[in-house]
């Protein structure tokens, strides 16, 4: 075999790890073929079809090859059991402090993880509705922010967005008297370093197609890149046709607007949250019967008016599930080409048992309908939307894509196996570990180890943001 000296060097010199005959798929350069993957020093040292020699081969014949999966919306917030839970299913990387709720300072939150070791990596946003809100001396969620107030939440979001944080949240629906001047505000700060602005919109229901509306009009107002969180939570109760209209005519006027969206079409928040604000039945058009308590006393039992009442007053912090959704939205959603793939799961008060399937089976979910069973979503577009799209859209440099120099954050399925084992509570376990996610690899470490959680490792590192005044 005729090579050079760097070629040489390359097929002779002995790996950490070499993925062997899998079907490689990068979303970056949109390639799909059989090659071999080799590893060293966490990161993608080379892919080729000739065999290469290492200290740990993994056949992956007729497996899928490919990025790890980056999810741009979760509350994992650093808890062990919600990365396990979220690795099993595919996850490498997470963005936490969504909804304006989350870990804060980031900067310090990120060196603890750091220093504690944890199994993937995370960035994090800097969370405004409930925690500077609350710095700030807001006590309740229908007190308006003063300018001072106002002021000094800039002040603190700048300098966390300095520290590392890769954007800063909103989570409007929670705190409804978050004014316009409050809003414009901080995403004035956001949009100064060109970061991104996720979005709980201030309403679900059929008042979700003017909040919608709001969210690209912060952006058309400041420049900033806004995110609109979990769609189908906000507007897959019948509305979703209408409110990717209002979507699309924002991108033909040439607005950079990022979408997020799960598997499920039913959303879970906080009981004592004001998503149950005054009217909330005819907002969601549904009854008591149709919230699921997914934690405390009354987990997996559908709730009554006393049983309601009772989990507001005594265990706000509960989690409820709103049985709302039209579920074919959920394939509305994801199959246009700006949505990428998010979770809205992983959140810190997880239990065996507890919960909603969201955080442990949103990946394998939409593999199994979307991909294999109903042929929504190719193979490419999967990968490209849970990897590759995120990756850029936060600007999340090395990851989502398969490649010389890349992280090697790799996850290895088998598409013909592939399946969710999650369920709601009551009907089984919401963190029930998938079938078919067969390796997840962090940084060159297998995280999940021929289907099975390896606990000793802790390879995840923290992805703090460069942050730089924007300019063209």
């Amino acid at each position: 075999m005729d090579m050079n000296e760097n070629d040489r060097l390359f097929f002779e010199r002995e790996y950490d790890l070499v993925i062997e005959n899998g079907t490689v798929i990068d979303p970056k350069t949109e390639m799909r073929t059989i090659a071999n993957v080799a590893v060293a020093e966490g990161k993608i040292a080379g892919i080729t079809r000739v065999p290469l020699k290492a200290k740990r081969v993994i056949d992956a014949a007729g497996k899928i090859v490919c990025p790890g999966i980056i999810d741009p919306h979760s509350h994992a917030d650093g808890q062990l059991f919600s990365a396990h839970v979220m690795a099993n299913m595919g996850v490498t990387s997470i963005v936490v402090g969504s909804c304006g709720l989350g870990p804060y300072p980031v900067p310090e939150f990120l060196k603890g993880l750091d220093d504690e070791g944890y199994p993937i990596n995370t960035a994090a946003l800097t969370p405004e509705s409930w925690i500077l809100r609350e710095r700030a001396g807001i006590t309740s969620p229908y007190e308006a922010a003063t300018e001072k107030q106002i002021a000094q939440m800039a002040d603190w979001a700048e300098e966390d967005l300095l520290g590392g944080a890769i954007g800063v949240s909103f989570g409007l629906e929670y705190a409804p008297a978050t004014k316009w001047d409050e809003m414009v505000a901080l995403a004035k700060v956001a949009a100064k370093y060109d970061k991104v602005m996720p979005i709980h919109s201030r309403a679900g229901g059929w008042n979700s197609l003017e909040a919608t509306r709001e969210v690209i009009k912060l952006q058309e107002a400041t420049g900033v890149r806004v995110l609109l969180s979990h769609h189908v939570y906000q507007c897959g109760q019948g509305m979703m046709e209408e409110s990717l209209k209002i979507i699309e005519k924002a991108y033909r006027q040439g607005y950079k607007i990022g979408v997020d969206s799960g598997a499920y079409c039913d959303f879970a928040c906080p009981v004592g949250s004001e998503v149950f604000c005054e009217g909330w039945q005819d907002i969601y058009d549904c009854t008591y019967h149709d919230i699921l308590a997914g934690t405390g006393k009354y987990a997996g039992q559908r709730l009554t008016k006393e049983t309601f009442e009772e989990m507001r007053a005594n265990d706000p912090d509960g989690s409820v599930t709103a049985f709302v959704g039209k579920p074919y939205e959920v394939a509305l959603a994801l199959k246009q080409p700006y949505t990428m793939i998010s979770t809205d799961g992983g959140f810190p008060n997880l239990a065996p048992g507890l919960g909603h399937p969201q955080s442990a089976g949103s990946y394998p979910k939409i593999l199994r309908e979307l991909v294999r069973e109903q042929d929504v979503l190719t193979v490419m577009d999967f990968v490209k939307k849970s990897s590759w799209m995120p990756a850029q859209f936060f600007g999340i440099e090395n990851k989502g894509y398969l490649g010389t120099g890349a992280d090697a954050d790799i996850l290895i399925f088998d598409l013909k196996t592939v399946k969710e084992n999650a369920t709601f509570p009551g009907l089984g376990d919401p963190m029930a570990a998938p079938d078919g996610i067969e390796y997840v690899i962090v940084n060159g470490v297998p995280v999940i180890d021929g289907g099975q959680v390896n606990r000793e490792v802790r390879p995840g590192r923290s992805m703090p943001s460069q942050t730089r005044v924007w300019r063209l």
